[in-house]
């Protein structure tokens, strides 16, 4: 009776209609045939090339942040890189009052969007408070010294 058992699964998977030939058989060809594929995102976008970005003046000598607002103008990721690795900051605003992210948003430069994105991590520096290093007696003390100073 053992032998029976053990043998039955196996030669269910031999039967040339079996669950095992059904499980790797792929779906039937009507199937495929019925299955409308879904249109692109975005109709054209495939065939879409980036435009080339705009030539910068080999005369001018800007600072990092300024340089770095003339690439997102001129849509230029390889100035835009070369001005972060000078030292470029994120947070600092230009004309506009825009950031550099802000910029990048504003005139679809999407490239240099994503590298200031990932970059800000890298650049922004830790801010810690000076409460998350303090202990739990430390913060009492201090907030007793804050209501007695009150009083």
């Amino acid at each position: 009776m053992r032998r029976i058992l053990l043998v039955a699964p196996l030669a269910l998977t031999l039967l040339p209609d079996g669950p095992a030939l059904a499980q790797f058989s792929g779906p039937a060809p009507d199937a495929q045939r019925a299955a409308p594929r879904p249109p692109p995102a975005l109709p054209g976008i495939a065939a879409r090339r980036a435009p080339e970005p705009i030539p910068a003046d080999p005369n001018a000598n800007l600072a990092p942040t300024e340089a770095l607002f003339d690439a997102i103008n001129r849509g230029d990721l390889a100035s835009a890189r070369d001005a972060v690795n000078r030292g470029a900051s994120l947070q600092e605003r230009n004309v506009l009052g825009l950031t550099p992210i802000d910029a990048a948003v504003d005139q679809g430069r999407n490239e240099i969007l994503f590298f200031l994105l990932s970059a800000r991590g890298a650049t922004r520096p830790s801010q810690v408070p000076p409460e998350a290093s303090m202990s739990p007696a430390q913060r009492t003390a201090r907030e007793r010294a804050a209501a007695a100073e009150a009083e």
